[in-house]
């Protein structure tokens, strides 16, 4: 919940508003800006995934993996290193072609859903994009959008939200009170 929620007086309630609303780092965000931002990041990150899977499928055929003894497991952990890495380029690529047929115009920006760009104000104050699985950071204009799955604590507490409703997180370190701010 934001702070001016919980002072007394009506002045006081009014200066923290004032003071909320015209944070140094507010950024009218654009879901389009957003969007593009994790396009970049989700092909970059997989351009260098890519790199280190061709590196370990190399490694897995390399005559210096080759077994020596009865006991040498190098062979084993660079498949297991090579299944490991397979498998994140994959998931990767779901995540890539889910942002580019993503389509900004299709979500419903009123309540909180799948593609729902939401700025929360509480314990961990921010811009968070629900997408189908949780993933990188994007940087839009110096503020850090987090890509959240649907499935994460946060996910799970703000689906079908709207603007100004508040909700709770439950967490290691306690609860966790936050209030959603804008959906885009």
């Amino acid at each position: 919940m934001p702070s001016w929620n919980r002072m007394g007086s009506a002045q006081a309630k009014s200066t923290a508003m004032a003071m909320w609303l015209a944070r140094p780092e507010e950024v009218w965000m654009q879901k389009s800006t957003v969007i593009g931002a994790f396009r970049s990041v989700l092909a970059a990150e997989l351009d260098a995934v890519e790199r280190v899977a061709a590196m370990a499928r190399d490694e897995v055929s390399s005559d210096e993996t080759k077994q020596e003894g009865k006991y040498d497991t190098r062979a084993t952990e660079a498949s297991y290193l090579a299944r490991g890495q397979a498998w994140r380029v994959a998931e990767l690529r779901r995540l890539k072609a889910w942002f580019d047929v993503f389509d900004t115009e299709r979500t419903t920006p009123e309540t909180v859903g799948i593609g729902s760009l939401v700025e929360v104000d509480g314990t961990r104050s921010g811009w968070y994009l629900l997408g189908p699985v949780g993933g990188p950071t994007a940087e839009v204009d110096g503020v850090v959008v987090r890509l959240i799955s649907p499935q994460s604590p946060m996910g799970r507490a703000m689906r079908g939200m709207e603007a100004e409703d508040a909700f709770e997180v439950t967490s290691p370190t306690g609860i966790l009170d936050y209030e959603i701010c804008r959906v885009l």
